[in-house]
């Protein structure tokens, strides 16, 4: 059988060396902030002691790594043991996740897609109904007007009691046709969308829960840019890129014309142990 024990080991480190250190470093601090260069003799007393500050540092780094080496190598060791099962545990996770949001998108699709049909349907029914309305309207109208238009001959031909019946009776069509009409129209409003089918819903699973997170995706740079710059109250969400200018900067130097944007030197020191 397969020993898979790994026994547990220790690190034994000196402390007295970290202290002996400390006190050194703490003496050149002290010294480094009396510190006043007022001439050139002074100036390189102060890169003696830079160098010595360096020096130092180096040993300190030594005997630190010296200590965390070996625990560093431990951790890297257990890191890589559970690597694997963590890898596949996350796979499966977000596997069973994406499958379950897939789930639940369909279904939404579904739910909204019902919800369109059911208010097309609805659209088309009360189109329908509208235009059953003005039909009605037209028809009472032409019914009208050829009662009218025999109310018109009547007259003339010296029967106005007949024309006066008849005037009568075109008007009353008129308005028992406009009345119907607009009863029609009026059913129009009260025609809704059907209450669409409910879908089948993900189960309620302890533990588990669903929440909608809104995110932004990019999809026009310049109009953004021209927004913000019409309301730079939201310059916020344009970050510049302070490497990209950099790298400008150190290629053209005092040349860099951006409008905006400065370039400038920076003086870096560097020094080695003594």
């Amino acid at each position: 059988m397969t020993d898979t024990t790994n026994a547990q080991g220790t690190v034994a480190y000196d402390a007295s060396a970290a202290i002996v250190l400390t006190g050194k470093a703490q003496k050149l601090l002290v010294s480094a902030q009396s510190f006043t260069i007022d001439s050139p003799t002074m100036y390189e007393l102060a890169a003696d002691d830079l160098r010595t500050v360096k020096a130092l540092s180096k040993d300190v780094e030594e005997k630190r790594t010296a200590i965390t080496g070996p625990l560093n190598q431990a951790v890297k060791a257990v890191n890589d043991l559970f690597r694997a099962p963590k890898d596949f545990l996350q796979s499966a996770e977000t596997a069973l996740k994406g499958a379950m949001l897939a789930y639940d998108r369909e279904q939404q699709r579904k739910a909204d897609e019902a919800r369109r049909e059911a208010e097309r349907l609805a659209r088309e029914e009360r189109e329908r109904i509208e235009a059953e309305a003005r039909e009605t309207a037209r028809k009472a109208q032409e019914e009208a007007d050829r009662i009218a238009k025999e109310a018109i001959a009547a007259a003339a031909a010296g029967d106005q009691g007949k024309a006066e019946e008849l005037k009568q009776q075109a008007e009353q069509t008129a308005a028992a046709g406009a009345a119907e009409a607009e009863a029609i129209a009026n059913t129009a409003d009260m025609v809704v969308a059907a209450p669409v089918p409910v879908v089948t819903a993900a189960p309620k699973v302890a533990g588990l829960s669903t929440r909608q997170n809104w995110k932004a995706r990019l999809t026009d740079k310049m109009a953004l840019i021209r927004f913000v710059a019409e309301h730079p109250e939201h310059q916020h969400l344009l970050d510049v890129n302070q490497s990209g200018l950099n790298q400008l900067a150190k290629a053209q130097k005092d040349a860099m014309r951006l409008p905006g944007v400065e370039a400038y030197p920076d003086a870096v020191m560097s020094a080695r142990a003594a």
